[in-house]
């Protein structure tokens, strides 16, 4: 029995399907006698060795024969075949005389002078057959850009005219390296070539997941997805090289990662060969990550050196020279740059690039890097990055901003500034979503102790920690201990502790606690002044309107609602804009509401204010909802789930399933609708989250109404609406109370529906909301009979005309119509089921369009089913996407907005146009028409 390489057990392979089937023909054609051969061509690093192992896994039946190319052995003849047939030279006795003469020359084994290449190569073809005989054979020859030319030029011979033996060969070498190693030529000529393209982000965070020794914080996953650049062996290095608190986000990455591991000591190997002047260029570009030309150009000059200097990095492919940019083909070289260089060097470094970024202008930067080279403390420079970090905060990013001020704090001595410059970094995480650092850092704070001056920091920081619990913890708790702490406020620090009672209210009102939230309220009211700022007026007046609503004091409640979501529209801050949009939904105004919502989730994107997003979202899908705009509702509350999971709102990502549950249920889609729904039912009972719960609630109760199921949901709606904080919320059973009396009007159990519509309907005349006032009058329809009835059908219907939900207007039709044919008026009947069933089909409202059809046959009509357009066709992160294009945004534009990588954003792009059946963004934009 012939001795057989061990079998290695490689990293689970991700994103390489293609590439593993291709292998897979070339296995099986060998089962069934027929050769093959395989160059495989890519990076360092990009997953060859990988595919190479994985071939050997799939065939535990194959004798297997393998190699490496090794640098120093290049310039030693027969050295690879020497490695590769090693195992198998008993077998050359059965070549003839010739052939084994010229093996044994090339391998040691005799005195002979070098063998004939010819005759070599046909005798290493020869011995190849003769161990094929038995068995297939699998040759895997990996690094071969490193072998000697006589053993490639025997290997290139063989691939080429394998052909029956039963014997598969695979070669891998790296595709981009430099010329005098990238011929290829000798072996590629008539074998086919298979190229390792880098992996996408799906498959990257795969990779980062397995090789964390704990899954990575989501932010941390999409930041090290982005540096390595579809690498997967940079990934798994990146993840080796951090620390437990870097993985879970407490900890800021590094600005220039070490570049440890195998990949990384080959990108130091290669650029320490390089002269001293390239390496000096190289230091300033690793260094400054980006560094435009004309800036290289200046420093360059500064430490007497010019471009020219590149030219032996660039030979070697460790950069890239464009028109408008030079840069490292992978931020491992620019790792290996900076690292391989002495802390002395890089000091000087970062002086010279401070010096150069000084003279263009560019202060955040001249700062960032005088700061890289100050001692322990420097006060001077902890200043001027607290300036330049309050300048720069909305223009270079939130994330930016945090940086900057945690790095002002490391070079502060006192102990207030140091702590309000860590809470400023904080807070700034915080709003780029890093939840975990944000508490890292405030840890930071709460380990000074307490010392003059530190009372307003301290307050400040259990007003972020309160407001991070709020969106990720137990809502009654973060009520009590943001209450605890604005009371602790209130003596000193008037304005803090007002933010801080507001805080504590809205947990009160996340947990459907509406006692809670009033008694909150009153506490608020009780601190207002005449001349407060413009800002505070419309917290105090969003406050006092909305604690009047949820006391059903109406009236009362529509005029401080009304100043707050006017004086919101000439402000541009996401959270004055969330409450104004909030103010706009309790007043029955779904228009203003949008138009504001959709502003500040704009402005919190401009900004980087990632984690202000999800929670505008979750309002703006409210607006969608009571405007029947489906496709966005799905849309935004995917977008909304995706970025609330990367930035840790476990409660915000919770609101958001019962959103997708909602469209699900409209839609039919029942699997969906009770997956999504008990998701967020599940983490609402854990977390206090009445709002949450009640919205999954009615959703359930929804389907059960569109599939005709009413007693479900008289039960569903009837305990949604005496439930209790926890479980309930009085906004929502508000909302609910005409879906609840049509429900019990079918089951004849109306008592307890009528009592809340009549809350209802008190609303919907103190508000003047049309399309409140619109489901009204259906349900005055539903309770009244003949002309009475009829009157408030049409009145019902001339209102939906005015309020802008068509979906409820065609489920008013859709009861009109019902009530007509039942009373035999079938001509009129129709006239309003098919208007029903019209709007019913464009929003894909499955059950409801179902109903529409059944009522119209059973007018004696005959009536098709629709096919679904082509854009329901496409997910809701598709829909989002190509809405996005279609108004004109390119890749890198629609990646900004939604928080994706470009490459991202392209693959979704292009099974867009796949499952359009289109070819361009002109097509594209046209649907959208």
């Amino acid at each position: 029995m012939l001795d057989v390489s061990p079998i290695t057990c490689p990293a689970r392979l991700y994103g390489r399907d293609r590439e593993r089937s291709t292998v897979r023909r070339l296995l099986a054609d060998a089962r069934t006698g027929t050769s093959g051969a395989l160059l495989v061509l890519g990076e360092p690093g990009i997953g060859k060795t990988s595919l190479l192992d994985d071939a050997r896994t799939a065939a535990p039946e194959f004798t297997a024969l393998e190699a490496r190319g090794v640098p120093a052995e290049t310039d030693l003849a027969f050295a690879g075949l020497h490695r590769l047939l090693r195992p198998v030279t008993g077998r050359s006795a059965a070549l003839p005389d010739a052939q084994r003469d010229a093996l044994d020359a090339a391998l040691g084994q005799s005195a002979a002078g070098a063998p004939e290449p010819f005759l070599l190569s046909v005798a290493v073809l020869s011995l190849l057959t003769e161990v094929a005989q038995n068995r297939p054979l699998l040759v895997r020859v990996d690094d071969a850009h490193w072998l000697d030319t006589p053993s490639l030029d025997a290997l290139s011979f063989t691939a080429r005219r394998a052909g029956t033996e039963g014997m598969c060969l695979l070669v891998a070498a790296r595709g981009e390296v430099r010329a005098a190693e990238e011929d290829h030529t000798r072996l590629a000529a008539g074998v086919p070539v298979l190229r390792l393209d880098r992996l996408d982000a799906d498959a990257i965070h795969a990779i980062l997941g397995d090789a964390a020794p704990h899954p990575p914080a989501d932010a941390v996953r999409t930041e090290l997805a982005a540096l390595a650049q579809g690498n997967p062996l940079a990934a798994v290095e990146l993840v080796a090289s951090l620390t437990s608190d870097q993985l879970a986000g407490t900890e800021p990455l590094p600005c220039v990662p070490d570049p440890g591991g195998r990949l990384g000591r080959t990108y130091a190997r290669r650029i320490g060969r390089l002269p001293e002047a390239t390496r000096t260029l190289l230091l300033l570009m690793a260094a400054a990550e980006g560094l435009a030309p004309p800036t290289l150009v200046r420093a360059a000059e500064h430490v007497g050196a010019d471009l020219g200097a590149l030219e032996p990095a660039e030979a070697d492919d460790l950069i890239r020279v464009g028109e408008d940019a030079i840069g490292f083909r992978h931020p491992l070289v620019r790792s290996a740059a900076y690292h391989t260089a002495g802390l002395a060097r890089r000091r000087a470094a970062h002086l010279v690039l401070a010096r150069v970024f000084d003279e263009i202008g560019d202060p955040l930067r001249g700062a960032w890097h005088r700061a890289a080279t100050a001692p322990h403390h420097d006060e001077e420079c902890g200043r001027e990055l607290e300036q330049v970090a309050v300048a720069e905060r909305g223009h270079s990013g939130y994330a930016t901003s945090s940086r900057l001020f945690e790095r002002a704090a490391e070079l502060t001595r006192d102990g207030a500034a140091k702590a309000d410059r860590l809470t400023e970094a904080a807070r700034d995480a915080w709003l780029t979503g890093r939840p975990g650092r944000a508490r890292s850092l405030l840890d930071r704070v709460r380990a000074l102790g307490d010392g003059p001056g530190l009372d307003r920091a301290r307050g400040r920081t259990e007003l972020l920690r309160g407001h991070i619990e709020l969106r990720t913890g137990i809502a009654i708790d973060a009520h009590t201990a943001l209450g605890s702490a604005a009371e602790r406020l209130l003596p000193d620090h008037r304005d803090l502790a007002l933010h801080t009672l507001l805080h504590s209210a809205e947990a009160g009102a996340l947990s459907g606690d509406h006692h809670r939230f009033c008694a909150t309220a009153d506490r608020m009211m009780a601190l207002r002044r005449p001349d407060e700022a413009p800002h505070a007026r419309i917290m105090f007046d969003y406050v006092a309107g909305k604690a009047a609503m949820y006391r059903g004091r109406y009236t009362e409640g529509i005029e401080p609602l009304r100043r707050a979501v006017h004086a919101s529209e000439g402000v541009d801050d996401p959270e004055v804009l969330t409450w104004g949009g909030i103010s706009a939904l309790l007043l029955g105004a779904p228009l203003r509401a949008h138009n504001l919502l959709s502003r500040a989730v704009a402005v919190a994107r401009r900004t980087g204010a990632v984690s202000a997003v999800p929670h505008a979202l979750e309002f703006l899908t409210y607006a969608e909802l009571w405007t029947g705009r489906l496709p966005l509702v799905s849309a935004n509350a995917t977008e909304g789930l995706r970025l609330a999971d990367e930035t840790g709102q476990r409660n915000c990502a919770s609101h958001h399933r019962a959103s997708l549950a909602m469209v699900a249920a409209i839609q039919g889609e029942q699997d969906v609708c009770r997956s999504q729904a008990a998701a967020s039912l599940g983490h609402a009972e854990a977390h206090d989250l009445g709002v949450t719960g009640a919205l999954a609630t009615w959703a359930l109760a929804h389907l059960d109404m569109g599939m005709g199921r009413m007693n479900d949901a008289v039960v569903r709606l009837r305990a949604m609406a005496k439930a209790g904080p926890g479980r309930g919320h009085t906004a929502l059973r508000l909302l609910s109370a005409p879906h609840y009396l049509e429900a019990a009007i079918r089951t004849d159990d109306v008592g307890r529906a009528e009592r809340a519509l009549r809350s209802f309907d008190r609303w919907a005349q103190a508000t003047g909301s049309d399309g409140a006032r619109a489901l009204a009058a259906r349900c005055r329809a539903l309770r009244a009979q003949g002309k009475a009835a009829e009157g408030h059908f049409e009145e019902a219907i001339a209102l939906h005309q005015r309020g802008y939900c068509d979906f409820e207007r065609a489920r008013t039709e859709l009861l009109f119509g019902d009530m007509l044919r039942r009373t035999r008026r079938v001509r009129r009947a129709r006239e309003y089921l098919h208007g029903a069933l019209e709007t019913l089909e464009r929003l894909n409202a499955v059950p409801w369009a179902d109903q529409a059809r059944a009522q119209l046959r059973a007018s004696g009509e005959s009536v098709r089913t629709r096919e679904r357009p082509a854009l329901e066709s496409l997910s809701p992160q598709q829909l989002q996407i190509a809405r996005f294009v279609a108004e004109g945004a390119t890749n890198r534009e629609v990646a900004a907005q939604l928080f994706l990588s470009p490459r991202t954003v392209d693959h979704h792009l292009r099974n867009v146009f796949t499952k359009l059946g289109i070819r361009s963004r002109v097509e594209l934009a046209r649907m959208f028409t």
